[in-house]
């Protein structure tokens, strides 16, 4: 059983005007009034907020804090005896739990040096969520959506989530010489996912978040187009979740993947999988096929493991 039970938010750096526009304009995610100066906050569902975003310049370290949730306390006392077993360094920093908005709140550092947090008792909101594009995502309890990170060391990455979080493997795809590891903790097929790194820096390569029709995936294609955002992968379907979903430049520059139909797991007959190709068609960037597809995105095959 995990730990931790949905990935709860997502807390980044950036400008925040351009921010307000792709996240409402684009995303079709509703803007929170907030008093606090500097600060964006976006929902996507009947949670105070899930997307925040500080002021600053966009980069590589644009990644502020990763936000997982616990179903109980008990649960947020687990995850800190786990982690101080390995030798992690957790702080249960004075103030934290009420910025995020939350009953209980802790942060530490995973392998690659991202922060993470988790909490437990995430602030809820009477409002009800209203997207300014008209459009539902899947959240709730399946969270916020994926993180997928680059990493130093992927599979080394992929067993501090395991060992520490409960993180249950869902499956890998081969990526160049080596694979990419992807991971869930709750029924969506991966929350958590690793990719090994030779070039950029260890950081966050993309946020998911799932629509409820393909038609807002496309209507949002259309947009990013119309509003001169850059794609930064096409759109396409993936091999081993089935996503049909494309990839935007955030302000922040790291990516959105804007997705549809994402794969649910069922843990008592699960079987974990290995895809020598990350999707069966599309996801192309700049007219190629993405980094790591070795193969014919046609000619996906998966091994059972």
């Amino acid at each position: 059983m995990s730990k931790v039970s949905a990935l709860g938010y997502l807390v980044v750096r950036g400008p925040t005007g351009s921010w307000r526009e792709f996240g409402t304009g684009v995303l079709g995610a509703q803007l929170v009034e907030d008093t606090e100066p500097g600060r964006v906050r976006l929902r996507t569902d009947d949670r105070a907020w899930r997307i925040e975003v500080h002021e600053g310049p966009p980069g590589p370290d644009a990644l502020i804090a990763i936000g997982y949730e616990t179903a109980t306390e008990e649960d947020l006392v687990e995850v800190i005896r786990g982690l101080k077993a390995k030798g992690v360094e957790v702080t249960e920093e004075a103030g934290l739990a009420a910025s995020r908005g939350v009953r209980r709140a802790i942060a530490f550092r995973d392998p690659d040096g991202n922060r993470i947090e988790v909490f437990v008792s995430a602030g809820l909101t009477s409002a009800p969520f209203v997207s300014p594009r008209g459009i539902d995502f899947v959240s709730g309890d399946l969270g916020l959506g994926h993180v997928f990170m680059l990493s130093k060391d992927a599979a080394a990455a992929a067993r501090f989530a395991q060992d520490t979080l409960g993180f249950k493997l869902t499956d890998t795809i081969a990526f160049g010489s080596d694979n990419a590891y992807f991971l869930h903790c709750n029924p969506r097929h991966h929350s958590l996912g690793f990719a090994p790194t030779p070039g950029p820096p260890p950081g966050v390569h993309h946020l998911m978040i799932e629509v409820d029709s393909l038609e807002a995936v496309g209507r949002a294609l259309d947009l990013v187009h119309e509003r001169g955002h850059q794609v930064t992968m096409s759109l396409g379907e993936h091999s081993n979740d089935r996503m049909t979903s494309f990839y935007v430049a955030t302000p922040s520059g790291f990516s959105i993947e804007y997705g549809w139909n994402g794969r649910l797991v069922d843990d008592t007959h699960w079987k974990v999988t290995h895809y020598d190709s990350p999707s069966t068609w599309g996801h192309r960037r700049d007219g190629t096929a993405h980094a790591g597809n070795t193969t014919s995105s046609a000619d996906a095959k998966k091994v059972t493991a």
